[in-house]
C-alpha cells in the first residue's frame, strides 16, 4: 500500500511538473516571438533611415556639382572683365563723378570750425500764448467699437455606428489620400469590432497608408500581422504580395523574393499570385 502511495504522488508530481513546463515553454515562445518582432522591426527601420540618408546625400551632392558648373560658366564669361581688374585701380579724377564726389561734399561739412569766428546763434524768443479757443488739441472719444459675433462651436461629426459604415468611412479617406486619418480611422475601427470579418481588411489597408506614404518598414510590419492573425483570411495573398512589394522598395531583394516565392506557391490560382510572378521575372527570380 505504501509502494502505491508513493507511486501515485511521484506520478503526480511529474504531472504537475510538466504542465508547468509546457505553460512555462509557451510563455518562452511568446517572448521570442515578441523580441524576433521588435528585432526586425528595429533592422528594418535602420535599412530605411540609411537609404534616406544616402539619397539626401546624393541629391546634395548633385545641388552641389549644378551650382559649381553654373559658377564656373560665369567665370568664363567675365574673364574680359577680370582682365581689365587685374590691371591696377582705376584713379579718381578732380572732376569724377560718383560716390567719390558725394563723399567729399560730405566731408565739407565736417571741417572744425575756430570758436572766435564762429556766428553766434540767434536766442529765441517766446511765442505768445493765444486764448483762442484750440479744437484741435481736444482728442475726441472713440466710439465703441461692435463686437464680432460669436463663433460657433463646430461639433465633432458622431462616429459610424456599424461596422460597415466604419470601414466604409475609414476607407474613403484612403481613396481621398488623407493617409494619417485613414490609418486612424482603421486604428479605430480595429479597437471597436475586431471581431468583424472586416477586421483584416481594416489591417491591410492600414498597411496601405504606410506603403502610400513610402514608410516600408511599418507596411512591411502591418501586412505581416495580417497573415498572423488571419492565416485563413482571404486578404493574406494580397499582404503577402505588398509585403514583398515593400521589401523591394526598400532595396531588400532577398526578402522580396522569398515573400513573392512563398505567394506563388502557396497561392498559385490567386490574383497576386500573377503579379507575383511579373515581380520575380523583373527581379531576374
Amino acid at each position: 500500500m505504501r509502494y502505491a502511495l508513493a507511486s501515485l504522488g511521484l506520478f503526480a508530481f511529474c504531472l504537475v511538473g510538466c504542465v508547468s513546463t509546457g505553460s512555462g515553454s509557451k510563455t518562452h515562445d511568446a517572448s521570442m516571438e515578441w523580441r524576433m518582432k521588435s528585432l526586425e522591426e528595429n533592422f528594418l527601420n535602420f535599412r530605411e533611415q540609411q537609404k534616406t540618408q544616402m539619397e539626401a546625400e546624393a541629391a546634395e551632392n548633385a545641388r552641389l556639382n549644378k551650382r559649381l558648373a553654373a559658377l564656373e560658366q560665369r567665370v568664363a564669361l567675365a574673364d574680359p572683365a577680370m582682365e581689365t581688374v587685374t590691371e591696377g585701380p582705376r584713379k579718381a579724377k578732380p572732376d569724377d563723378s560718383g560716390w567719390v564726389s558725394d563723399l567729399k561734399e560730405e566731408q565739407s561739412g565736417w571741417q572744425e570750425v575756430d570758436p572766435s569766428k564762429a556766428t553766434p546763434a540767434q536766442p529765441r524768443h517766446k511765442v505768445a500764448s493765444s486764448k483762442e479757443p484750440k479744437p484741435w488739441a481736444e482728442l475726441p472719444t472713440p466710439k465703441p467699437q461692435p463686437k464680432a459675433p460669436a463663433k460657433k462651436v463646430q461639433k465633432a461629426k458622431p462616429q459610424p455606428v456599424t461596422p460597415k459604415a466604419a470601414y466604409d468611412y475609414a476607407l474613403s479617406l484612403y481613396r481621398a489620400e488623407r493617409f494619417v486619418d485613414a490609418r486612424k480611422a482603421f486604428d479605430t475601427y480595429l479597437k471597436r469590432f475586431p471581431q468583424t470579418d472586416l477586421a483584416a481588411n481594416a489591417l491591410y489597408w492600414k498597411g496601405e497608408t504606410y506603403y502610400s506614404q513610402k514608410n516600408y518598414p511599418q507596411a512591411i510590419m502591418t501586412f505581416k500581422d495580417v497573415a498572423q492573425k488571419y492565416p485563413k483570411h482571404s486578404k493574406v495573398p494580397a499582404a503577402m504580395l505588398k509585403t514583398g512589394m515593400a521589401y523591394e522598395m526598400s532595396g531588400d531583394v532577398d526578402n522580396a523574393a522569398f515573400y513573392l516565392r512563398a505567394l506563388v506557391e502557396d497561392y498559385p490560382k490567386s490574383a497576386p499570385a500573377g503579379l507575383a510572378r511579373k515581380r520575380l521575372a523583373a527581379l531576374g527570380r
